[in-house]
């Protein structure tokens, strides 16, 4: 398994805005995504699916690119 890139680059952005752990990230609202520089439809459904995958504890699936 690999870690998909892209992932990663929406990692870096969620950490760049201020959002550093895992309760930071699923706490994230709409507002605070929609805020975030540069952010595109595509990187707004992986936020999603990495709050998805942190409720279901698959972090790992999902950095893999895998389905949550």
């Amino acid at each position: 398994m690999f870690i998909n890139q892209k992932t990663v680059k929406v990692l870096n952005k969620i950490f760049e805005a201020g959002f550093t752990t895992e309760k930071d990230i699923s706490a994230m609202t709409m507002d605070d995504i929609l805020s975030m520089q540069g952010i595109t439809v595509t990187e707004i459904s992986m936020i999603n699916d990495l709050q998805k995958a942190i409720k279901a504890n698959k972090v790992i699936i999902f950095l893999g690119g895998g389905e949550v």
